[in-house]
């Protein structure tokens, strides 16, 4: 197979960048290299999935008649969910909601009446690791439920893509946990980069709101770069499905 659905190392991204830049990392941070972090993630037991998910033969469910297998209704899937999860990481936070009041819509429930800059608010750390959790959750409650979809469009497609959608769904089974774990502790060392920011305000002194509009800036960017990170199986395998059968070379 000459195409994969290739994940870029934890240490190739905007989040362990974002991080390191503020200089907190995990307890059990990301090696140096990729390679040395997957063999910390996958055990020899993991080689006989993997096996045979580039050997044995695949059994496909057809196409329903609700189903479109179509590469533009994968991207347009995507790009929606995409859309939808930017703009409720900014606009969902606490300080935002307070900034502008927000009206009823009979068809989207409560929505905000404009989308305001971040505005100089003071919060404790809780109210910023519930927004934080919440964003999370539901990142994984979109993304796990389209990276489905994907594979299934991919299945249809043909053998090779069908083998391609395998390989990920045994990757996604391997490597989700771990992923999960550093993805879990987000929240505490946002915690210390609060601390941080709210320590260098005591020495010099400005308004308890200016520090925390730079922490709500930086929460924000942690929350993006998350995003970014979570969406590296999906361009692989909307990669996947705008390759044409005759590249992928499958036994």
């Amino acid at each position: 197979m000459t195409t994969a659905t290739r994940r870029t190392g934890f240490t190739d991204a905007a989040l362990v960048r974002l991080l390191a830049s503020w200089g907190v990392q995990p307890a059990d941070g990301p090696p140096s290299d990729f390679h040395d972090q997957l063999s910390g993630w996958l055990r020899w037991t993991d080689a006989q999935p993997l096996f045979a998910a580039l050997q044995e033969p695949l059994t496909v469910a057809p196409l329903s008649d609700d189903e479109d297998a179509s590469a533009d209704s994968a991207e347009a899937d995507s790009q929606a969910v995409h859309a939808l999860l930017t703009r409720t990481l900014t606009e969902d936070a606490p300080w935002r909601e307070a900034a502008a009041p927000r009206r009823r819509s009979a068809t989207s429930g409560w929505i905000a009446t404009s989308a305001p800059a971040p505005t100089e608010m003071a919060f404790d750390f809780p109210t910023y690791r519930r927004h934080v959790v919440a964003q999370q959750q539901s990142m994984e409650d979109r993304i796990a439920p389209l990276r489905a979809r994907l594979r299934r469009a991919l299945e249809l497609r043909s053998p090779a893509h069908a083998r391609m959608a395998a390989l990920d769904a045994v990757m996604e089974r391997m490597l989700g946990a771990p992923e999960s774990r550093l993805l879990d502790a987000l929240p505490g060392l946002l915690d210390k980069r609060f601390a941080q920011l709210r320590a260098a305000a005591a020495d010099d002194a400005p308004t308890t709101s200016s520090w925390q509009a730079g922490f709500q800036h930086d929460l924000e960017a942690a929350l993006h770069a998350e995003l970014d990170l979570r969406w590296h199986p999906i361009r692989a395998l909307l990669a996947a499905l705008h390759t044409p059968d005759h590249a992928n070379a499958v036994a």
